[in-house]
């Protein structure tokens, strides 16, 4: 593709002289080959711009659905949990009383067995001691 040479406006050819001017259009035509995109490549990364675009939309959508999925999931299981911990609560609890009535159970039956003990002990101790008191008059 032929490049066109650089129009310098009249002014500057009538400011700087025709052999400036032709030096500085020569010098700006090759600085833009080397620096500038023509239009078709431009064109062309514009459209790959929009193909990233929507790529990214999509991408972004797919994110959103995933947040949501797993929301969603992070919330049933954490119910899930919350339930677990309820039952499990209740079961220690239960377990607690029982263990509670037990050692009340075992409590009733210590004081039961003392009481007996020491009546045992009383009653054995009055007949002892009667038996040493008729033991004593009769010698």
């Amino acid at each position: 593709m032929a490049v066109r040479p650089l129009e310098v406006p009249p002014i500057l050819r009538q400011a700087w002289g025709n052999e400036v001017v032709d030096a500085f259009a020569v010098w700006l035509t090759s600085v833009l080959e080397e620096r500038a995109i023509s239009r078709d490549e431009y064109r062309q990364i514009l459209s790959r711009l929009d193909i990233l675009e929507h790529d990214m939309a999509d991408l972004k959508a797919d994110v959103q659905e995933l947040r949501r999925e797993m929301d969603e999931r992070f919330d049933r299981l954490h119910r899930e949990m919350d339930d677990r911990f309820d039952q499990l609560h209740r079961e220690m609890y239960e377990r607690f009383d029982r263990m509670n009535e037990r050692m009340d159970q075992m409590y009733h039956q210590m004081v039961v067995q003392t009481r007996w003990l020491i009546g045992a002990l009383t009653v054995i101790g009055t007949v002892i001691s009667i038996l040493l008191a008729i033991a004593q008059f009769a010698r």
